[in-house]
């Protein structure tokens, strides 16, 4: 009697165990819908982060992209401090997460013009003086304060990033655009085509103008990644006695959270 006791209470057991799995699978497949469906920010997180949690694996990097803020130590647009080895703390700020393309299935439509758009400012056919703009006002700086860009591999690909953003900034009354703050000696390799990035120094192929030496500069960068390129950027223009004061990049690229802060982020929302 006690036998069929205990195999009739495992069938049972078994039976809703099936149960319960089947009615997760469905939850977490409705929930991808809800995210997929989503018209608002949290509505999309939510929906994509409940999957998740279901144990849907393809809402993994959908939740990811839908909750960046969630994974990433620095906000957009708000400042934050970066360190150089110096010591020293300045402030900076960037517009927004860049995104690489191999992911572009999984964010939003407005997350891939964003991304877009860095790449035309890259390449010259956009200044995004606005957001810039609206980046420098956050960072509270003085008046009449001088900017600088940040060194390029070569001569021709500074220009062309940065010509149109120094002539929509230079008409601010408050701003000192400063194009030619850099004599370019020669071209150096790209950090893009190599693999140990930081081997490269940002400032080898090029010398810092006299006309800013003892001036109070903002660097202005397309997409920062590690900071190590800007920091040494920053530690070059300390040399000449150039005191920087921001540092406002348009984008600052995603780094990939690891699958225990997937995890724990999407149960326990630690940010």
């Amino acid at each position: 009697m006690e036998k069929m006791i205990i195999w009739i209470v495992l069938l049972v057991f078994f039976f809703l165990m099936s149960r319960i799995s089947t009615w997760k699978k469905k939850a977490a497949a409705a929930f991808l819908v809800v995210g997929q469906r989503a018209t608002t920010k949290e509505e999309r997180k939510w929906g994509y982060r409940n999957a998740f949690r279901a144990g849907e694996s393809k809402a993994e990097r959908f939740y990811v992209y839908s909750a960046l803020e969630d994974f990433m130590d620095e906000k957009p647009m708000i400042p934050f401090k970066m360190k150089l080895s110096s010591g020293k703390k300045i402030p900076a700020i960037f517009i927004d997460y860049y995104i690489p393309k191999r992911d572009w299935n999984f964010i939003t439509e407005e997350q891939r013009k964003f991304v877009q758009m860095v790449y035309d400012f890259k390449d010259g056919r956009v200044s995004c003086s606005r957001l810039f703009k609206e980046a420098l006002a956050k960072l509270e700086l003085p008046d009449h304060v001088t900017v600088v860009f940040m060194p390029c591999s070569n001569q021709s690909k500074y220009l062309t990033r940065f010509s149109r953003l120094n002539n929509a900034l230079s008409y601010e009354e408050k701003l000192n655009p400063m194009l030619y703050s850099l004599t370019y000696l020669e071209a150096r390799e790209s950090k893009h085509n190599i693999k140990d990035r930081d081997k490269v120094n940002a400032d080898s192929n090029v010398i810092i103008s006299a006309d800013i030496v003892g001036k109070k500069v903002v660097i202005i960068d397309d997409v920062i990644t590690t900071g190590s390129s800007i920091k040494e950027h920053a530690e070059e223009l300390g040399k000449y006695g150039v005191e920087v004061i921001g540092i406002v990049c348009l984008a600052k690229t995603v780094k990939y959270p690891e699958k225990a802060e997937i995890w724990l982020e999407s149960r326990f929302h630690f940010k």
